[in-house]
């Protein structure tokens, strides 16, 4: 059994790319510490004599050693290699499988197309909060695709020979053929007919990422991050289309490309275009997660997939990164009383904030409010998409005094409807005047309760309450007071000293 705290890795033998990750730990919501990825193409001589390019392999047998040395040499205690439609459909793929496990000193599991498909929405369906749709998995040898959520119990799955190797040469000699030829195979799955009407098509795969980190850089978008950036159907086709009409040199001009994807960009590009067209999606969202993923979900018990995770992701962060591992629990508990009326999905963001909200102490107080906004605006969080993120870092913002006309905040701020910017805010209020209260220990919570009521807010304290000084108090009540747009604030107290009213 891996022990709890013990790092694990996951080696893919793709078909275009070679990709080892080295995550913190076999969890509900791991980390990656280390992620590095080889184009050797393995499977691009296939489509004339079904036999692995041999430079291809050279240069896959190579980067297997490297890798199997990285992930020893980082303490993986656990490695676990797989290798997909390359290797499974060459005819010499039995003799490079013997070399690479020759070299590796471990089994390597060569997985089916169905396996290839399950696991792939595996870790789209662990990796984004109650994920409902289609999840397509792009390699260079084949596409994947396959039902995740409410068809769960009775999912649809499918492997196709579309991968962008096999289509670069048609899509770039003649993407009339390549098109029909990509129509040709989705016409044989009826199922796909409008699979995603209504609901989310995620799209995983190298190519497709290399698409997202374009349209972010066009757009210039605030948060750069690939991992559930979301976009319109007709905005990803108009995408798809936009690249599908460029010649290779227009194609090296686009901001945000891997140069190495250049020659099968048009491919990827093509497919997506397809595939939305017969999926009809309600949105496409890119995943940075996938297969690999789903290898690690694929080993944990069934009570610690049903979590949430994004709570456990901040419960660990908040857990090492804080003065007080209990700090965030007692925040969150803290604050509940201010948020009654509160749905499922804002009490999630709220406890995940309060777990979070001690992460930067260690930093100067000059630069704090901001390195905590952006570190957490980018931590690799499951289960969130883009504007969460934004409200998770806002409020610890905030917590940390930053100023809501912050420069280098205020356009990330407008990927927040305003009822859940002001939320985000008030949190941060809470979340200040808390920690005056306590000084980040939780024990010094107790016998303090806060109070949204008749039109004001009110801070109770008890007699073993051991108060700062009262105007500190009064200031950031307040701000919450404001920030709630309530019009009075009272803190009630047995220290005549510390008892006060205003507006």
């Amino acid at each position: 059994m891996t022990p709890a705290s013990a790092h694990v890795a996951v080696i893919d033998v793709g078909s275009n790319s070679i990709r080892l990750v080295v995550y913190d730990r076999l969890c509900r919501a791991p980390i990656p510490r280390f992620n590095e990825k080889s184009l050797c193409a393995l499977g691009k001589g296939l489509e004339d004599g079904g036999r692995l390019d041999p430079e291809a392999a050279t240069c896959a047998l190579h980067i297997l050693n490297r890798f199997g040395r990285l992930a020893e040499a980082m303490g993986a205690v656990q490695l676990t290699v797989v290798a997909t439609e390359a290797v499974r459909r060459a005819r010499d793929g039995a003799e490079f499988l013997a070399r690479a496990e020759a070299l590796l000193g471990r089994p390597i599991s060569v997985l089916s197309g169905d396996e290839e498909a399950r696991l792939a929405a595996l870790g789209v369906a662990c990796s984004f909060w109650q994920a409902d749709g289609v999840v397509a998995d792009l390699g260079g040898g084949s596409l994947e695709l396959s039902e995740v959520g409410s068809t769960a119990g009775a999912a649809r799955r499918v492997s196709l020979p579309l991968g962008t190797l096999r289509l670069a040469r048609a899509a770039a000699g003649d993407a009339s053929a390549a098109r029909r030829r990509v129509d040709a195979a989705l016409d044989e799955i009826p199922w796909l007919d409008g699979a995603a009407r209504g609901r989310e098509f995620y799209v995983v795969g190298g190519g497709w990422r290399a698409l997202a980190r374009i349209h972010l850089a066009i757009s210039r978008a605030p948060l750069p991050v690939v991992n559930g950036y979301t976009v319109t159907p007709d905005t990803a086709q108009a995408l798809a289309r936009m690249v599908g009409g460029l010649d290779r040199a227009g194609i090296l001009e686009l901001p945000g490309l891997p140069r190495r994807r250049a020659d099968t960009l048009p491919a990827a590009a093509l497919l997506l275009d397809r595939v939305i067209a017969r999926l009809d999606p309600a949105r496409v969202v890119f995943s940075a997660v996938g297969l690999r993923e789903g290898v690690l979900f694929a080993a944990l018990p069934a009570d610690e997939l049903v979590k949430d995770p994004l709570i456990v992701g901040a419960h660990e962060l908040g857990r090492t990164r804080s003065r007080a591992p209990g700090i965030g629990p007692a925040m969150a508990s803290w604050t509940a009383s201010l948020f009654r009326t509160e749905t499922i999905e804002q009490a999630r963001l709220r406890e995940a904030a309060c777990a979070v909200s001690d992460v930067g102490w260690l930093e100067t107080r000059d630069s704090r409010a901001r390195d905590a906004f952006f570190m957490l605006a980018h931590y690799p969080f499951l289960g969130v998409r883009h504007a969460d993120r934004v409200a998770i870092a806002y409020a610890v913002f905030i917590r940390y005094e930053g100023t809501p006309d912050d420069p280098p905040v205020r356009p990330l701020l407008a990927m927040l409807p305003e009822s859940e910017r002001q939320r985000a805010e008030s949190l941060g209020r809470a979340l200040q005047l808390g920690y005056r209260l306590c000084g980040g220990a939780p024990a010094m919570l107790q016998g303090s309760t806060l109070r949204g009521m008749s039109g004001e807010i009110r801070l109770e304290l008890s007699e073993s309450v051991l108060a700062p000084e009262g105007d500190s108090l009064k200031l950031r009540l307040r701000a919450l007071a404001r920030s709630l747009g309530l019009p009075r604030w009272r803190i009630v107290a047995p220290d005549d000293s510390l008892r006060a009213v205003g507006t």
